[in-house]
């Protein structure tokens, strides 16, 4: 019923605590998990060797996040997509509520995100648990996701889509298309052709581009917080210099005012905040309504 998606490169440590969470969920009989693994140096490779049904794993090229979520896409045997990063811990109701919009509860005109926290002291608590057994990871993890223990903070583009959910600005509905934890309909996926690989292995935008395509084409976003998990976060160099070159190419693609200021919610100081109140001048310039709230809930 549900084909969950991991793209993943050189994170075999965070890789393998996102797949022991999955692995041990209650609700894995109606699940397949696709990893595919775009050009990995580390040890990820065994890990995956390593691994038996119901993950299957597939090799990319090393041509970036959105080639390798295609990729996977073009593989799955079930009706309804899952995109998640190797880097999201999740609880053992977390399959269960992307089960329930894959089953029919919600319709083929949504797509799906699960709300997500930051973990600054990933870290460290991936080498505390890098010898643990998978069990004792596992329960870890759902101590982690539960909120006992550490700090866990939401980041600006987070805080936006949870505004926006609850009626404030910015009323931009494609935020919610984070790939990190997005789920589809298989159907509408290949139909809009999928994410643009042209993004190519820069960090950024190309999960928000499908966002802004979805919403186009008549899709409206839910924010399911039953789905939740947290971000094992992680440093990446050149990540802002990554980030600038792929959003010159979504503006590219779709030269709008909600587009171009982006980086008033995704820089390096942004926010929601500032953000809704860059579209609110952009729209007094221009003398047109601010961008209209979502359809529905």
């Amino acid at each position: 019923m549900l084909s969950v998606v991991i793209p993943t490169r050189d994170k075999a440590g965070s890789l393998r605590a996102t797949l022991a969470c999955l692995l041990r969920s209650p609700d894995l009989g109606s699940v397949e998990i696709i990893v595919v693994d775009d050009g990995s140096a580390d040890r990820t490779p065994a890990l995956l060797g390593a691994a038996g049904p119901p993950v299957r794993v597939a090799w990319a090229g090393g041509t970036g996040r959105a080639a390798a979520r295609n990729a996977g896409a073009a593989l799955a045997r079930h009706p309804y997509l899952l995109f998640l990063d190797d880097d999201i811990l999740t609880g053992p109701g977390f399959l269960a509520a992307h089960l329930r919009h894959a089953s029919g509860a919600g319709g083929a005109g949504e797509f799906v995100h699960g709300p997500l926290l930051e973990f600054p002291g990933a870290r460290r608590w991936l080498e505390s648990v890098a010898d643990a057994p998978d069990e004792s990871l596992v329960a870890d993890a759902a101590k982690v996701v539960a909120g006992f223990g550490p700090r866990l903070v939401r980041n600006a583009l987070e805080r936006a889509v949870l505004e926006m959910d609850e009626g404030r600005p910015p009323r931009v509905p494609w935020l919610a298309a984070a790939g990190a934890n997005l789920a589809l309909p298989r159907a509408v996926f290949t139909r809009l052709g999928g994410f643009d690989e042209e993004f190519g292995s820069a960090w950024g935008c190309e999960d928000l581009e499908l966002g802004l395509r979805l919403v186009e084409a008549g899709h409206r976003p839910v924010v399911d917080r039953d789905a939740s998990g947290v971000h094992l976060t992680h440093g990446r160099p050149g990540r802002w210099e990554e980030h600038d070159l792929n959003l010159a190419r979504f503006v590219a693609k779709h030269d709008l005012p909600e587009v171009r200021a982006l980086p008033a919610l995704l820089g390096e100081r942004g926010g929601p905040g500032a953000y809704a109140a860059r579209l609110a001048e952009v729209a007094e310039v221009a003398g047109v309504p601010a961008v209209p709230p979502p359809r529905g809930r």
